[in-house]
């Protein structure tokens, strides 16, 4: 009986030591692959700025590409989660990853070369082809679309691709600027000796001061250097460059510019519409 029991406890014993080196064996397997990972953490700069996605968001156009016989025209937009890749050749969501570092993504691009000789390869193409820097890198977006698309890498406000030695850059399309006074060309069939009236325009102001302002934005640059920045308050007159200027008030509630122009006139007349806001009319005269 007392033998049963010896061999009952040095069982229990040689089982409870094959676990606790089981369980080291797993804690320490872990442990290494954890070090093994921590090799392509991205390194955070504490004076970069933080990927931010509202930036990424919107419409994106190839900007250049390494293959220039490459006739091909890539866009896609990028909204809250979802990617699009010209108008729906590729429609999927998406993930971001911004804890890897671009060694992670990178290594074994490059065939029969070590990581360090991979890394020095795209500095040197990234650079040369579209003047970018590696120290840049920001992260990656990673969808399910055929390649190159099924990465995009994040070079602060440039986001490139590449696959199978080409190389493209993308940069945010710009929207197109909203002009703030909304005008209607005369279109009366009438010649210009007959009817000066060019167009008439209105914008979404009520006092003078801020249309006009608007106007002088506008305003082409042959024409901005005539005019005064800001808007006197009184009849004013005064030479150009390029013309005579006059400013004047009629009323208080209608002002006339009169521009004289070697070749020409123009004048406009600013006032307040049937709706409260500030519309003005452009006049053109020929010599």
């Amino acid at each position: 009986m007392i033998k049963k029991i010896f061999f009952l406890l040095l069982t229990l014993l040689i089982i409870t030591a094959c676990k606790n080196q089981k369980d080291e064996n797993k804690s320490l397997n872990k442990k290494q692959e954890n070090d093994n990972d921590s090799i392509y953490l991205l390194a955070k700069n504490k004076n970069a700025q933080p990927f931010n996605l509202e930036s990424l968001k919107g419409k994106w156009e190839l900007k250049k590409s390494s293959k220039s016989g490459d006739s091909k025209t890539y866009n896609f937009e990028l909204l809250d989660s979802e990617f699009i890749l010209n108008d729906g050749i590729c429609d999927a969501s998406f993930e971001i990853d911004t804890i890897h570092n671009l060694e992670y993504h990178v290594e074994g691009h490059f065939y029969n070369h070590s990581l360090k000789e991979e890394m020095k390869t795209l500095e040197d193409k990234l650079y040369n082809l579209f003047k970018i820097n590696l120290n840049t890198f920001q992260g990656v977006i990673t969808m399910k679309c055929s390649p190159p698309f099924h990465k995009i890498y994040v070079f602060g406000d440039d986001l490139l691709v590449w696959y199978s030695g080409n190389y493209m850059h993308f940069t945010k399309k710009s929207e197109p600027k909203e002009l703030l006074f909304k005008c209607k060309e005369n279109d009366n069939g009438k010649s210009r000796y007959d009817d000066a009236l060019n167009k008439t325009c209105v914008c979404n102001k009520n006092t003078f001061n801020s249309a006009y302002k608007i106007f002088y934005n506008e305003s082409p640059d042959y024409l901005k250097t005539s005019l005064l920045k800001e808007l006197p308050q009184q009849n004013r007159e005064w030479k150009s460059k390029d013309a005579d200027v006059s400013y004047r008030w009629i009323l208080q509630d209608t002002l006339k510019i009169d521009m004289y122009f070697q070749g020409g006139e123009n004048y406009y007349v600013f006032y307040k519409n049937s709706d409260n806001k500030i519309e003005y009319k452009e006049y053109l005269s020929l010599p």
